[in-house]
């Protein structure tokens, strides 16, 4: 069966725009790296999709990088062993050609446009993209202050942490996953598993994390030492030249949720859901090791303190909720813009051209990848 896995090279963050796309292939497998430039509307997620599914009815392993901003878009395809790898190099994540020529190549998408069809739209286009661009800062907006909702919460677990629990458990299960893995040396990847979207928090993690998997669960409140657990597991193989996937947070891309080595089929995962719920998504988990860091809080001590923690929850969520509002509202307009685009693009042209390239790109990736 034909491997395809839902990944996001980018974010929705409380620090606005966050890009891991550098990460989207490791530089030394890339054979070929295709940029697409042009504005939106112009068919480069259509063909992206077009050669994601053609490589995938091959029998070649698939990855989908899907756009934080719009559900039903890509931002990338990667095929193979990361041979090839297609991308939408444009705003906000600028992409340009790191070794021209012999890697990297840019298909400008706006060859396929009539100029002039655009310039009668001008205004409108001029209108909507400054529009488009106030939802995204309002959004932010909104974002940072669950940040500093989010920091009230934490600062009160860590006031009431049973500090001697939690370095042991850290070690401990930290110790236990790695002792348990095949290292395999190489670069580490960092990624999103999942997105804050206009269709809210989503994620696709039951296409990276399957039944087969050996899965070392967390949970507990922010501040609890899970985050703590998480960047001492990523230093220890980091300092032992592991390689390793790393799935960062889509709410604030300095704290991470996942840890994953390939090469074992193991994941260290957070499933407290702040904002993604992993769990749902699971496929029957079955856990090697659960650790509730919450069982690790003194349960005198935070009594006084739940009124508050209450209050910053709730803090948290409304500016999660309202970003997603405003993310919504630049969708809309960004559906209406593209409408601007796509009345004066020549698809046939595209749909030729994707057609060639996928022949082309075939040379590039080896065969037997199902």
């Amino acid at each position: 069966m034909t491997e395809i896995r839902h990944l996001y090279p980018g974010g929705n963050t409380c620090y606005g725009f966050y890009s891991f796309y550098d990460y989207m292939v490791i530089t030394s497998r890339v054979k070929r790296k295709v940029i697409l430039k042009g504005g939106p509307g112009t068919g480069k997620s259509t063909f992206m999709m077009k050669l994601g599914r053609a490589f995938a009815e091959r029998g070649h392993k698939v990855e989908y990088h899907w756009c934080s901003s719009d559900n039903e878009s890509l931002d990338g395809v990667v095929v193979g062993e990361q041979e090839v790898c297609i991308l939408d190099g444009t705003s906000p994540h600028v992409v340009d050609p790191l070794y021209p020529g012999a890697v990297d190549e840019i298909i400008n998408l706006g060859q396929y446009w009539q100029a002039a069809t655009l310039q009668a739209h001008y205004p409108q286009i001029l209108d909507l993209t400054e529009r488009i661009s106030l939802c995204f800062t309002r959004a932010y907006l909104r974002l940072q202050e669950s940040k500093l909702a989010l920091a009230e919460w934490k600062s009160c677990c860590q006031e009431v942490l049973d500090e001697t629990a939690v370095r042991r458990n850290i070690l401990g299960l930290c110790s236990d996953f790695i002792s348990a893995s095949v290292r395999e040396e190489g670069p580490l990847r960092h990624l999103f598993a999942g997105a804050i979207t206009p269709a809210g928090p989503v994620t696709r993690v039951e296409s990276i994390i399957t039944d087969k998997y050996r899965i070392y669960a967390v949970k507990g409140s922010p501040g609890s030492g899970k985050e703590r657990l998480m960047k001492h597991t990523l230093e220890m193989i980091e300092m032992e030249g592991w390689a390793a996937e790393i799935f960062h947070n889509p709410f604030d891309p300095q704290e991470i949720d996942i840890i994953h080595l390939p090469a074992s089929q193991a994941v260290l995962i957070d499933v407290t859901g702040h904002p993604i719920d992993y769990l749902q998504r699971l496929n029957s988990p079955r856990f090697k090791r659960m650790l509730d860091f919450d069982q690790l809080l003194l349960a005198d001590k935070m009594a006084p303190l739940i009124p508050v923690i209450e209050k910053a929850r709730h803090r948290f969520q409304i500016g999660i909720n309202d970003s997603v509002a405003w993310i919504q509202s630049a969708h809309s307009l960004h559906d209406e813009l593209e409408e601007a685009y796509m009345g004066a693009m020549d698809f046939s042209a595209l749909d030729e051209a994707s057609a060639k390239l996928f022949s082309d790109l075939l040379s590039y990736v080896s065969e037997n990848q199902s």
